[in-house]
């Protein structure tokens, strides 16, 4: 374990759902009605990705239930490396699941029209 960090991993982890969540914002907000429609097209990715970020937010939030029990003196210190580490890393892996999901929705594509030969 003196390899790997917990600390860093979250820090790492943090990083790239950052990074993730910048470049969705700067997709969605750069051409609106575009990523809307995108959102609507791409149904089964939007829905899968959004279902992801909501179990994230589930573990999220039971993370936080167990540093909250960890603060009251019901459960020992040594939980945190033991359960709220792994439940932090777990979230953010499917936090950052959800928002390259997301990402690949909303980003915008290049369309090449050919002309095609006309026969004269």
């Amino acid at each position: 374990m003196e390899y790997l960090n917990p600390v860093l991993v979250g820090v790492f982890a943090s990083l790239i759902v950052l990074y993730s969540a910048f470049k969705v914002y700067f997709y969605a907000s750069s051409r609106v009605k575009y990523s809307a429609a995108r959102l609507f097209l791409m149904r089964d990715k939007t829905i899968s990705s959004l279902k992801a970020l909501v179990v994230s937010v589930v573990i999220f939030i039971t993370g936080r239930v167990v540093s909250i029990l960890i603060l009251l003196n019901v459960l020992g210190e040594s939980v945190i490396y033991s359960v709220r580490v792994p439940i932090d890393v777990t979230a953010t892996i499917l936090l950052t699941y959800a928002l390259l999901s997301l990402h690949e929705v909303v980003k915008p594509r290049r369309v090449e029209v050919k002309a095609s030969r006309s026969s004269s």
